[in-house]
């Protein structure tokens, strides 16, 4: 009795033993797998950083490139702000020779128109008409001899004692008056006398309003294109196209009349010229 009483108090005192043994033991299993699921996610941690160490090498070589292409980018662009700062003095280089060649091509017309009415050509020597008898020429004792023309004469320039200023306001006191040829050779004694005062290119456009004013059309075209030609960049060039298209009108040739007003639109179309410019190519167009 006492033998089996006493197997079932080692019985009863070795379980909670065994019970505390398997406890521990899954206590460490559960720990161990803990640790290896730490150890995996670890790794894949450190393929992550790997690759996004690749990524941020790749992307240090691409703002590398990119830097060194910004540079050749912005030598580019101040080449072609160079090249755009250029453009404008060239346009303008090419319309003033255009415009001279107009003129040019002007004066050839006109001397052309002038040769056509002007007299016949002299016979050749040798030559007879049929029926009429050759032209007797002259002796060379029996010729004149040619007197130089007031053209040829070399022009004396009047000095005044005057200043320019004074100069300028008593012929612009003429041409206001009416005295259109007292003005002239007020105006041209200006030019005469002062040829670098900063208003001689106006002294030649109001030599130019007074031929205009007397009508006289022609010369006044050849001052408005000296005045075109020596002073491109003068204040009153817009005003001169308009006055030569309106003295070309006058004289009744349309085709050039419209050339100038055309021109005086594409180069100064915000002047209060050209919109007259505008309404006379409108009016001739009708004609």
């Amino acid at each position: 009795m006492s033998k089996s009483l006493a197997g079932i108090l080692a019985l009863v005192l070795c379980f909670p033993f065994s019970f505390g043994q398997d406890k521990s033991k899954k206590a460490y299993e559960l720990i161990y797998e803990d640790i290896q699921v730490l150890k995996k996610q670890l790794f894949v941690l450190e393929e992550k950083l790997d690759r996004n160490a690749a990524d941020i090498e790749s992307l240090k070589n691409q703002v590398r490139d990119l830097q060194s292409l910004l540079k050749l980018l912005q030598a580019d662009q101040g080449n072609v702000q160079d090249s755009i700062k250029n453009v404008p003095s060239q346009y303008q280089f090419l319309l003033d020779k255009i415009e001279q060649v107009n003129l040019l091509l002007a004066k050839i017309s006109e001397d052309l128109l002038t040769m056509k009415g002007g007299p016949a050509p002299a016979a050749v020597p040798g030559q007879e008409a049929k029926g009429k008898a050759a032209p007797v020429e002259k002796k060379p004792t029996e010729q004149k001899a040619e007197l130089p023309s007031a053209e040829q004469k070399p022009r004396v320039v009047p000095s005044t004692s005057l200043s320019p200023q004074e100069v300028y306001n008593t012929a612009y006191s003429d041409y206001l008056k009416g005295n259109f040829d007292l003005a002239i050779d007020g105006f041209k004694i200006y030019r005469d006398n002062f040829p670098d005062s900063p208003l001689a290119d106006n002294a030649l456009y109001w030599i130019g309003e007074c031929f205009f004013s007397q009508r006289k059309f022609s010369e006044a075209i050849d001052e408005f294109n000296d005045l075109i030609l020596d002073y491109p960049q003068g204040d009153k060039i817009a005003a001169a196209y308009l006055k030569k298209g309106l003295s070309l009108a006058e004289l009744r040739r349309k085709d050039e009349a419209l050339v100038v007003f055309k021109l005086l639109l594409s180069k100064y179309p915000l002047e209060e010229e050209a919109r007259i410019a505008q309404e006379k190519i409108k009016e001739l167009s009708v004609k």
